[in-house]
């Protein structure tokens, strides 16, 4: 049996020496009372390995001491860890400090004195596992240092205690793991002080309590409280939210998601193929947006996939959000549409011009120039209202007489322009026609309207036409019309002119 127990002491020594050595990595603020603790638990440690291991009565006395020695120096440390472990300052903490650590101070003189005095413990000599092993006689002075030890050590655990109550849910698991394993380890301790067992193996709690402070202290995560706080999380937040493992198999979707892929809370198989038949193959992307038919409705998602790696970086699975941000475009269409377009007449305005011509091909596109002819004297004839109507009802004829995916753009005040995309001079002939219909219908004066005609230059785009020298030619064709007479076109042609 002392076998066993050295072997376990001399386990536990070893693994604190390494926790201390870690300790030193650590950038953690607790980092310095953790190494501490440690530190101060390896004496009394190494004191009961020599007490059980000896058989020699001078080598166990000086097990003793070093044991109750390293005592004192466990619960000066413990205090100082549990003053800075849960954040507790103050004038009256302080001042138990100075009494706390003045008792300890006296007890490491009294048991100097004991080696002249022998008034704290003395040994005698007893069998244990068929050799001799020196048990503990406590005299006076050792309930000195068990009062002044446990006294400290019942402080620690009502700080511990109170910090478990009152701190939120996080921080009171961690509390609380401390605080079981030194009540534990107390009431193991006092056991063994009232048993008279001859090795004290309450000091292998001890051991297991300095490994705990380790890594509570410097590397514990209550997962399983964090799982359960980010999923309440991931449930109230609107987007949607699927959880995937490595294999692409959906393992959590929050209450959004689950309604939008129609799929059943905690069976999530068909989660994958109906994301799938919504957005393709969405695994593939990192940020993308999508239009979906619902019913009669479209609507825009915006989908965002994040891989998730382990510490060694390798892949364990991913996530995915999906927000519906259809108001958003929406509104951003309404903006955009505000932005380009005439509030007037409702075709492009100069904004939306500038934005066609860098979007066009001008090769193959036409650009008419159409002015209305003596629009002025409308509007000093009939007033602004009555010269409003009057631009409503041209760009209402341009409007119906071109193609759908001609553009219109009102660019000035009586001034419009027309894309006719995808053209050749072999389309003159109809675009003569179209204007000699808008010029037909704006002749017509049975709306109550004044009749008014326009004037038209056309410009066809050629290989290397720029934007301006496109639309200069319209203008100068359209500057031949006015000077002919107006209400007509004119082609422009290089070098020549024609209508």
């Amino acid at each position: 049996m002392r076998i066993v127990f050295s072997i376990i002491f001399i386990a536990l020594i070893a693994a604190l020496i390494a926790c201390y050595r870690n300790v030193h990595r650590s950038e953690k603020a607790i980092a310095s009372s953790v190494g501490l603790l440690i530190c101060a638990l390896l004496p009394p440690l190494i004191g009961n390995l020599i007490i059980i291991a000896s058989s020699e009565e001078t080598l166990s006395t000086i097990g003793y001491y070093i044991y109750f020695l390293g005592m004192d120096a466990v619960m000066f440390a413990l205090l100082r860890f549990t003053l800075d472990y849960c954040a507790i300052s103050g004038t009256k903490h302080r001042r138990f400090c100075v009494i706390a650590y003045m008792l300890l101070g006296i007890d490491v003189i009294q048991y100097a004195v004991n080696l002249f005095t022998k008034h704290a413990f003395g040994t005698e000599p007893i069998e244990v596992s068929g050799a001799i092993y020196y048990r503990l006689k406590p005299y006076l002075g050792q309930s000195f240092h068990r009062i002044v030890d446990y006294g400290i050590l019942a402080a620690v655990i009502i700080i511990f205690i109170i910090k478990t109550i009152k701190s939120p849910k996080i921080n009171s698991e961690r509390y609380s793991v401390i605080l079981a394993v030194m009540i534990i380890t107390t009431v193991w301790e006092t056991a063994y002080i009232f048993s008279r067992a001859p090795i004290d193996r309450a000091m292998i709690g001890f051991g297991v309590f300095g490994l705990l402070v380790y890594y509570l202290a410097l590397f514990y995560r209550p997962l399983r409280l964090l799982d359960s706080m980010l999923a309440n999380m991931a449930s109230e937040i609107p987007e949607a939210l699927f959880f995937f493992d490595a294999g692409g198999q959906c393992i959590w979707a929050n209450p959004s998601g689950i309604r939008l892929v129609n799929a059943q809370e905690d069976n999530y198989e068909p989660v994958a193929n109906n994301l799938r038949e919504m957005f393709g193959d969405y695994m593939q992307t990192v940020s993308s947006q999508h239009e979906v038919s619902v019913g009669e409705q479209t609507r825009s998602y915006v989908l965002e996939m994040h891989n998730v790696t382990d510490e060694r970086q390798r892949p364990v699975g991913s996530f995915l959000s999906v927000r519906d941000n259809t108001l958003e475009q929406e509104t951003l269409q309404q903006e955009i549409y505000k932005a380009t377009h005439d509030s007037l007449t409702a075709l492009y305005n100069r904004a939306g011009y500038d934005l066609l011509l860098s979007n066009l091909d001008l090769k193959t596109t036409c650009l008419l120039l159409i002015d209305a002819d003596n629009f002025k004297a409308v509007n000093d004839t009939h007033g602004h209202e009555t010269g409003d109507k009057v631009l409503q009802k041209i760009a209402e004829a341009i409007r119906h007489n071109f193609r759908a995916e001609d553009c219109a753009c009102r660019i000035g005040g009586d001034e419009f322009v027309v894309f006719m995309v995808h053209t050749g001079d072999k389309q003159n002939d109809l675009i003569v026609s179209r204007i000699d219909r808008i010029n037909d219908e704006l002749a017509n004066a049975g709306d109550g309207l004044p009749p008014v005609s326009v004037s038209a230059g056309i410009a066809h785009g050629d290989e290397g036409v720029e934007p301006v020298q496109l639309f200069e030619r319209a203008d100068r064709a359209l500057y031949e019309t006015k000077n002919r007479g107006k209400c007509g076109y004119t082609f422009y042609i290089e070098n020549s002119k024609a209508n």
